[in-house]
């Protein structure tokens, strides 16, 4: 299955914010992060129909079994506007996209003097769509793929690329 890619660009990319906070559990290693940035859709929707660029915020979780290897619930709330219309999607629509997603995480295991941490993610989840001004809301399958640099303080960027099928108001992206 094709799908609509989103991207979901994070701190140094769009000027967004990342927080994170680690915490030991007996042996268990475990990250809490923030987020906030840009987001931007990278497939037109139609001749006459694209997304703006947006804004996304969202939280995650991380187990990390090994300095390498981790595993990550993501929660992310991203809202575009559309330039151009259709007869079925007024001009200036505003959607939110609220995406829930399990994703592994693998980064360059470093020695103790490394600051940067390079790292690619690919998870599964689900994509909740809604057009603001109305009722209407779907709920599509989803996968991303991504890839970043943390840095020990506990500061990351990282770029997503968030695909699902947009397939209502007479599109059918795939």
């Amino acid at each position: 299955m094709r799908g609509l890619p989103l991207a979901l660009v994070g701190l140094g990319v769009a000027g967004s914010a990342v927080a994170q906070m680690e915490t030991q559990s007996g042996g268990a290693r475990w990250a809490v992060s923030g987020m906030f940035g840009g987001a931007s859709g990278t497939a037109n929707l139609g001749s006459s129909l694209d997304w703006r660029t947006g804004w996304s915020a969202g939280a995650d979780v991380t187990r990390w079994f090994s300095r390498m290897l981790g595993v990550r619930g993501d929660a992310t709330l991203v809202r575009n506007d559309l330039n151009g219309s259709l007869a079925t999607i007024p001009a200036g629509s505003k959607f939110n996209k609220f995406s829930y997603l399990g994703e592994v995480v693998l980064r360059r295991a470093g020695g103790s003097d490394m600051r940067l941490e390079p790292f690619v993610l690919g998870g599964l989840g689900a994509v909740s769509v809604n057009r603001t001004s109305s009722d209407s809301t779907f709920i599509r399958f989803a996968g991303d793929l991504g890839l970043g640099v943390g840095y020990r303080l506990g500061l990351r960027a990282e770029g997503r690329d968030l695909m699902y099928k947009f397939d209502r108001y007479g599109l059918n992206k795939a």
